[in-house]
């Protein structure tokens, strides 16, 4: 399999030194006003695949390259499906690539020198006396606050109207507008978010005022969706051709699957972290509807769940089975508790983050690459495998 761990090999040491080094950019770009601020505001971007990304791509390191040999040796017109395959994964990233790059911009596209000079101005509220603060202000504020308490979505003001509805009630009163630095009314405070949101909008549309970061993030953002999709696709893959993969690579099973598990459930604090910068994002910015949004990181909860049902076998029938329960429970505890659950992820992993947490998930990862490579068995082989399994 020399060939599948050079080819694999290559492209997941591109990767990871592309999370490296779009979070070091943002870090050095960013010093100058508060890159601990930043960092925690866009974890999703900057904090999750530099430290818990490289730890999913060590762990699905193994499986992709079994992925790979077996697609090239052992399928039917297996080479040309990996191609087909490679090149719908690059198809779909750039569809995806194109779907995020859109209003709001995120506040690490303007450059930290447009922020400095930014300056508050008045917004035309009806009723009310109303003014957008400076953008690091707004931040400094924000932070500040995520960091003292849990429950940010409060306020999150929905800006959205149904002309055949009533108005509703919470839209009259009053509660902390951050963008405004004050108590106003649920129309006065969109109308604030808007002119925010319009202001860091036009700064980034300035390429005077754009960072460095957004100019390169060209490059690495292509990077971080590609990966999501190709892990995604293999962990699906691997599972529709699981008899395959025990035919032919029985004596590997146990260390893919355990990869495979670890991967996935690193790739778990992503969408949290995403989710609790959707928090961020709809406080300072506003949003549209009532409902739940959508994000494209929501896609790991139920992959990470076909995982543990698929690949949890060498933990016996017993820790299988209760492995499949628990993953069953927590995505029942994700949907009825969406919103606390928002509130708590951008409290601990979004911009309420304290300075521990980083350091706890450089932990969590050192520990996850340590299962990875602490040779210790999960489980026998598989019933009548002659040879000892590699772990």
């Amino acid at each position: 399999m020399a060939g599948a761990r050079i080819f694999v090999g290559v492209i997941f040491t591109a990767l990871g030194l592309s999370f490296i080094a779009s979070s070091y950019i943002l870090t050095n770009e960013f010093k100058s006003i508060d890159a601990a601020t930043m960092l925690a505001a866009h974890s999703n971007l900057y904090v999750f695949f530099p430290v818990l990304g490289i730890l999913a791509l060590f762990a699905f390191y193994f499986p992709a390259v079994i992925f790979t040999h077996l697609y090239w040796h052992h399928l039917k017109f297996g080479k040309l499906r990996f191609i087909l395959g490679l090149v719908g994964a690059i198809a779909i990233t750039y569809a995806a690539d194109r779907y995020l790059d859109s209003s709001p911009r995120a506040l690490w596209e303007v450059s930290p020198q447009a922020m400095a000079a930014d300056k508050a101005e008045a917004v035309p509220c009806e009723g009310a006396s109303c003014q957008r603060l400076a953008i690091p202000a707004v931040l400094s504020n924000l932070r500040e606050a995520a960091q003292k308490r849990v429950g940010l979505s409060k306020f999150a003001r929905s800006c959205g109207s149904d002309s055949l509805l009533e108005v509703r009630e919470e839209m009259k009163f009053e509660r902390y507008c951050f963008p405004a630095g004050k108590n106003l009314d649920g129309f006065a405070c969109c109308r604030v978010q808007q002119a925010f949101s319009a202001r860091v909008d036009s700064l980034y549309a300035n390429p005077a005022t754009r960072s460095q970061t957004a100019v390169l993030d060209r490059l690495f953002m292509p990077l971080k969706i590609f990966f999501v999709v190709v892990i995604v696709a293999i962990g699906l893959l691997l599972a529709m051709w699981r008899d395959h993969v025990d035919q032919h690579y029985h004596r590997y099973v146990p260390a893919m699957e355990r990869g495979l598990i670890i991967g996935a459930l690193a790739m778990l604090l992503w969408p949290a972290m995403d989710y609790g910068y959707q928090t961020t994002t709809n406080v300072l910015f506003g949003h549209l509807g009532d409902g739940p949004q959508f994000r494209l990181s929501l896609v790991i909860a139920p992959w990470t769940l076909l995982l543990l049902f698929y690949f949890l076998r060498r933990l016996g029938k017993q820790g299988e089975m209760v492995g499949q329960i628990s993953g069953v429970v927590a995505a029942a505890v994700a949907v009825l508790r969406y919103e606390q659950l928002n509130d708590w992820a951008n409290r601990l992993l979004g911009i309420g983050m304290p300075a521990v947490a980083l350091g706890v998930l450089v932990g969590l990862a050192v520990i996850g690459l340590f299962g990875l490579f602490w040779p210790w068995r999960i489980a026998p082989g598989l019933p009548g495998d002659p040879e000892r399994p590699v772990t």
